[in-house]
């Protein structure tokens, strides 16, 4: 399928002017003259590129609010806190200046806690000691009240200092690999598929291209420090991510509180508003570290950082690629608290080891047991052996190394109780107090019965594929085997369990193969065993991991080679990568730039292609959210497809474009490049200073109409010399021009840079991976 190329065509020309001058913020304002005959509209190879990127640039000036927005919130001030109570508790001016007296007495303390959530707004005994303090000031407070007020006192925030902000202002890591790389290093030629057989790539392509799929795209001086190594240097080092240091990038997201905690923790730190009310009514209750929204911004934190910083690029795709695979909705109730442990306990680790042990660790994972129901899994006739009393949270699981476990050691309901898999290690503070919490509400009544959600998508989704070959009756045999698998207090961070006594007990047949009666929990490992190891499974894998590294529609050839390494390999997920990547059809012309970016490949090579980097904060996922890949948020089990058409169409695409221009200008608050660096390097003179700069973004040569795109972009500044002109509209929609001063020749160079990164960013040469 074609590409939906980078412009609105228009049947009559598009005259547009786009200058680009800084308000009294640090974000410049685009605006746009345009006079246009518009027809109709359809999707054509970029010949007026520029057209587009200037209609589509019109929505910047809105940055400037978003970035405000990022800001931390201010300390309140004790009367703006004086006045926010007073209003709570509906208090008196008697009880009001009682209230001042109780502040005034505690200022030294209050004090104290404020100058530390400057430095420290995340720590937990910073937290802890917040909570102790609103409790005290609640005693005193208490006894000037009445009964009206006490009620609502249980449930008012007096908390001195304002909670932090749920975005983790992470350090955005100094890089100067862009200062010392020659911006004028030899355009790669481009590819042009051939017409029958698949051609070979040149060295030098086959380095760019592998960089495109098999990381986040290249950084400046990552394809001369490959075309030193060599490609099957640069392969092996990425399929054994364990062998690279990625020391820095692990100090840099400890600053995330989130990403340290098991999922009984994150419940017991960030319970749901209900748990809170319970817990301001006792005493000697947890701290509450903030709201549960928090924990999914901290993982959308560390997804983009990593994708951008990250030396393990390959585990980095590979993460993305298996957890949406087994896609779960991160906001689907309990699975907001677990959904963490979920990508960095199940997924990372496995993402290239055995695909047996990766299907089994999911389908163990309380995240993907809670996501497609079979916690609820019943036998029909099942019944608990009494009725159990409401369990109290956890403590802190112990570590345990991420390792397979076999069917003795896992833990089953009566039986040994070892650490779960995947729930990380205790990571409070040392001597925290770690007192009972009040019991928090049931969960929902078990309706008796055999849920067959998560059999279903087990077989159509994660293993066989819709066209697998396995009926409805292997669908319920397998939800039969799945009996049992359940969740110890899901609504509280718990782990894996098996009920032996929700079991169906009795024996099965999936696929053809007999499974005896009375084997419990075996059960489910020999289902798992049968499809980890199916041939269909193979095929369903393979075609899928060709789609994402290949092609849309892989050759067939090209799968069944692949499938027969995945059957020889006992499904080792790295020897089939190895298989795909130095496989004819992989190294070919046709392969090279046939994929179209999804929003997160976008953004993040985009970042690094100007050697920038990010502390992904909120501002650059709303990006990913209007390109259509919101991170974690996917509703449906099928998760994104392989199809990269799809992320593109009139609509979309504008906003890609928009994107180009915003990071070209750092104009994305938490997201920055060096461009003096680079303008530093660059030549003058237009052609000279296009191609260099092509060198550096997109690495290989232009095309006619990318090049012609970049020229009319680019003609209308050099006409007015140096003043610029600003063209805005007015409400009758007419172009009103007003010169400006011109700059210094230093901004002036800035400027040009961005004008000619954001075009670059919008060619399909960049757009294509």
């Amino acid at each position: 399928m074609a590409f939906p190329q980078l412009i609105v065509f228009l049947y009559r020309p598009l005259i547009v002017s786009i200058w680009v001058y800084p308000g009294e913020t640090s974000f410049g304002l685009v605006r746009v003259c345009c006079t246009m005959r518009q027809r109709s509209f359809r999707m054509r190879f970029p010949t007026r590129l520029v057209s587009l990127l200037a209609v589509c640039s019109m929505n910047i000036a809105s940055f400037s609010g978003i970035a405000s927005a990022q800001r931390p919130p201010q300390a309140q001030s004790p009367e703006a806190f004086v006045a926010r109570v007073k209003q709570q508790l509906d208090l008196t001016d008697d009880q009001t200046a009682e209230f001042r007296k109780i502040l005034a007495k505690r200022s030294q303390k209050i004090g104290d806690l404020r100058n530390r959530s400057r430095s420290q707004p995340y720590s937990p005994q910073l937290q802890a000691d917040v909570e102790a303090e609103q409790s005290s000031i609640r005693d005193e407070l208490a006894v000037f009240l009445n009964k009206e007020q006490k009620e609502k006192l249980a449930s008012a925030d007096l908390r001195p200092i304002p909670p932090p902000p749920t975005f983790v202002p992470i350090e955005i890591a100094p890089r100067g690999s862009a200062a010392s790389q020659p911006i004028s290093a030899p355009l790669i030629p481009q590819v042009s598929p051939a017409s029958k057989r698949p051609a070979r790539l040149t060295e030098d392509q086959r380095i760019l291209h592998l960089l495109n799929r098999a990381a986040f795209g290249p950084r400046p001086g990552d394809i001369e420090r490959a075309r030193k190594a060599g490609f099957d240097r640069l392969l092996e080092e990425q399929l054994h991510p364990e062998s690279i240091d990625d020391e820095d990038l692990e100090k840099r997201l400890a600053a995330l509180p989130t990403q340290r905690f098991s999922s009984a923790e994150l419940y017991n730190f960030y319970p749901p508003g209900p748990v809170v009310e319970q817990r301001v009514k006792a005493k000697n209750s947890p701290p509450v570290y903030g709201r549960p929204q928090q924990l999914l911004v901290e993982m959308v934190q560390q997804k983009l950082v990593r994708a951008v910083s990250s030396n393990r690029q390959l585990q980095e795709v590979m993460t993305d690629f298996w957890f949406n695979h087994f896609n779960i909705f991160a906001n689907k109730e309990a699975d907001l608290w677990l959904v963490t442990s979920y990508e960095r306990d199940v997924i990372r680790p496995r993402a290239l080891g055995k695909f047996s042990d990766l299907l089994l660790a999911v389908a163990e994972s309380p995240a993907m047991l809670f996501y497609l129901d079979n916690w609820l899994s019943t036998a029909p006739e099942s019944k608990p052996p009494g009725i159990p009393t409401m369990p109290r949270p956890p403590g802190p699981p112990q570590q345990r190394p991420l390792t397979s476990v076999s069917p003795q050691e896992m833990k089953t309901e009566g039986g040994a109780n070892p650490a779960a898999r995947g729930q990380g290690a205790d990571s409070s503070a040392p001597g925290q107090n770690k007192p009972e919490a009040p019991k928090p509400p049931p969960p929902p009544q078990r309706r008796p019965g055999i849920n067959e959600n998560f059999a279903r998508e087990l077989m159509e989704l994660h293993t066989m594929g819709v066209d697998g070959g396995y009926t409805q009756t292997d669908v319920q045999e397998l939800a039969r085997c799945l009996t049992g698998w359940t969740i110890d207090r899901p609504f509280q961070g718990g782990p894996f369990i098996f009920r032996a006594w929700a079991h169906d007990a009795r024996s099965k047949k999936l696929l053809g193969i007999s499974i005896p009666a009375g084997g419990g929990i075996s059960d489910g490992y020999r289902a798992i065993e049968i499809l980890s190891h199916h041939l269909a499974t193979a095929r369903f894998i393979s075609k899928k991991l060709c789609e994402r590294f290949v092609a849309d529609d892989p050759p067939a050839a090209l799968v069944d080679r692949v499938s027969k390494v995945f059957l020889k390999t006992d499904g080792d997920i790295r020897e089939v990568l190895r298989a795909i990547f130095t496989s004819p059809e992989f190294n070919s012309a046709s392969a090279f730039r046939s994929k179209i970016k999804s929003p997160l490949e976008l953004v993040a090579s985009a970042i690094r292609a100007v050697d920038g980097d990010t502390n992904g904060a909120p501002a650059l996922h709303e990006w990913l959210r209007k390109m259509g890949e919101p991170l974690y948020q996917y509703q449906q089990p099928t998760g994104y497809g392989e199809d990269s058409s799809r992320w593109v169409n009139s609509g979309v695409f504008l906003t890609r474009l928009n994107f180009a221009v915003a990071l070209a200008n750092n104009q994305i608050p938490g997201t920055r490049f060096e461009p003096d660096k680079i303008a530093g390097s660059s030549q003058s003179n237009g052609d000279a200073e296009i191609r260099n700069l092509a060198a550096f973004i997109v690495h290989t040569e232009l095309s006619a109409e990318s090049r012609k795109a970049l020229h009319t972009g680019l003609s209308d500044a050099d006409k007015n010399g140096g003043q610029r002109v600003i063209s805005v509209m007015n409400r009758e929609g007419q172009a009103q021009d007003r010169p400006q001063e011109p700059t210094s020749d230093r901004r002036a160079a800035d400027r040009r840079v961005a004008q000619i990164i954001g075009l670059l960013m919008g060619t399909a040469e960049f757009q294509r991976r």
